[in-house]
């Protein structure tokens, strides 16, 4: 299990000691699986989502179909949150994130956004990139490495010229370009983390316990790091604060798929 994991539950634990247990109940955990393409730039995304759900909801992404309905049982319903013993670790993320939504600050910025799931894809691209090019220009990089490949953010990216890397360890998308960027396997991600200015990591990679090395990686040679999160979402000032990560771009539930409104918050470390 990652260390990060671990240690984002230690703190909570600490954190949260002396807060009403009412606040942690588990009220509701839940699965969604969608298809979905929003728009031209992205692809054809086959996924699911875990939501767990306490005075908060957290969420945890999973590979479609991977989180079998009988792995809620219903004898979770109505225990407190931070004593659960989550039997995958999907769940184990998406209850630790519903408890988290407790615990968070103000954001650096937060905004909301509204319009269909094409409108907001293009809208969130354009602030997450806005943070990369803040985190290039700092270090007068160049080059972006997109671990967890999101089309729309490579998109944005390409339309301002910036050099792209990404990796994936979807198998659908290995070997593909996307924006005329070739996908490499999530095997090769530590490298062109490495090899990079600044790593815009996707949440999921807590899922697929590579976060931890992907951070230390970035650190060792001094990459940059965003995060964007929807996994997770709410550990996103925890990432700034105690792992040494440079922005979180966060999108709790209800996020962008949906039509209407989004939130989107951004912690940043300096």
């Amino acid at each position: 299990m990652g260390l990060i994991l671990d240690q984002l539950q230690e703190i909570a634990l600490e954190r949260t000691s002396s807060m009403p247990d009412e606040q942690f109940l588990l009220r509701g955990l839940w699965r969604v699986d969608y298809r979905c393409r929003p728009n031209d730039w992205e692809r054809l995304m086959t996924y699911g989502f875990l939501i767990a759900q306490t005075a908060h909801q957290g969420c945890c992404y999973t590979d479609f179909g991977t989180t079998a309905i009988e792995d809620i049982p219903d004898s979770l319903i109505g225990i407190d949150a931070r004593t659960i013993a989550c039997r995958t670790l999907f769940q184990r993320i998406a209850v630790l994130d519903a408890i988290y939504g407790s615990l968070h600050g103000p954001a650096n910025v937060s905004l909301t956004v509204t319009g269909t799931p094409a409108e907001k894809a293009e809208r969130r691209a354009a602030l997450v990139v806005a943070e990369v090019t803040r985190e290039l220009e700092s270090i007068s990089g160049q080059l972006v490495a997109n671990i967890g490949v999101i089309g729309n953010f490579i998109h944005a990216l390409r339309v301002r010229e910036i050099d792209v890397k990404a990796s994936d360890f979807d198998k659908r998308l290995i070997g593909r370009r996307l924006s005329g960027v070739p996908i490499a396997s999530g095997d090769n991600s530590l490298d062109l983390v490495a090899d990079s200015d600044v790593a815009l990591v996707c949440s999921e990679t807590l899922a697929s316990e590579t976060l931890d090395e992907i951070i230390k990686v970035a650190a060792d040679n001094h990459t940059k790091v965003v995060i964007f999160a929807v996994s997770g979402c709410h550990f996103a000032e925890e990432y700034v604060r105690s792992f040494g990560v440079d922005v979180v771009v966060s999108e709790p539930q209800p996020q962008y798929l949906f039509q209407g409104t989004s939130h989107i918050s951004i912690y940043r470390r300096r």
